[in-house]
């Protein structure tokens, strides 16, 4: 159960930033909340591969300073720069670097989304409306980026071990 909550968190942080551009603080409260019992429960039933909860902090503490120097030079607002905490929470140290190659995936296949023209039966759905909205607006909602590669990391860690 304790995963599913935090699976939510990841997508209801996604969703938001789609949609308003903003990730509330709750959200990433919420996020490193879930961890806690995530971390407790993988240790004391021997789940493997096993979280690391020192791991998971620095990977979270680098992955926050990343942020805030993004946002400090005006690259991220404040909160893509605050869920990269719990982000780092969840990856652990032996993650980043297939999260950092995700990114920039993903990050890539939006900037490709967001070149193309939307096909004449989505123009018109909410979906079409806020992409066209977002690249009017010349401003990204990284949050997107982030949990989509969030999640294939995780995936992907989970198929191979």
């Amino acid at each position: 159960p304790v995963k599913s909550y935090e699976e939510d968190g990841k997508k209801i942080a996604a969703y938001t930033d789609f949609t308003t551009w903003k990730i509330p603080n709750r959200l990433i409260f919420m996020a490193v909340g879930c961890y806690v019992p995530y971390a407790l429960f993988s240790q004391m039933a021997g789940v493997q591969p096993a979280v690391e909860p020192l791991g998971g902090l620095a990977a979270a503490a680098l992955l926050f300073v990343v942020g805030f120097v993004f946002w400090a030079l005006k690259l991220f607002g404040a909160g893509d720069a605050k869920l990269f905490f719990p982000v780092g929470l969840f990856l652990g140290w032996p993650l980043l670097l297939p999260y950092a190659l995700g990114l920039i995936i993903f990050a890539i296949l939006f900037w490709l989304a967001l070149k193309w023209p939307l096909p004449p039966t989505m123009r018109l759905t909410a979906a079409g409306v806020r992409i066209d909205e977002i690249r009017s607006s010349g401003k990204v909602p990284y949050g997107v980026v982030m949990v989509a590669a969030l999640i294939a990391c995780l995936i992907m860690e989970r198929i191979s071990s």
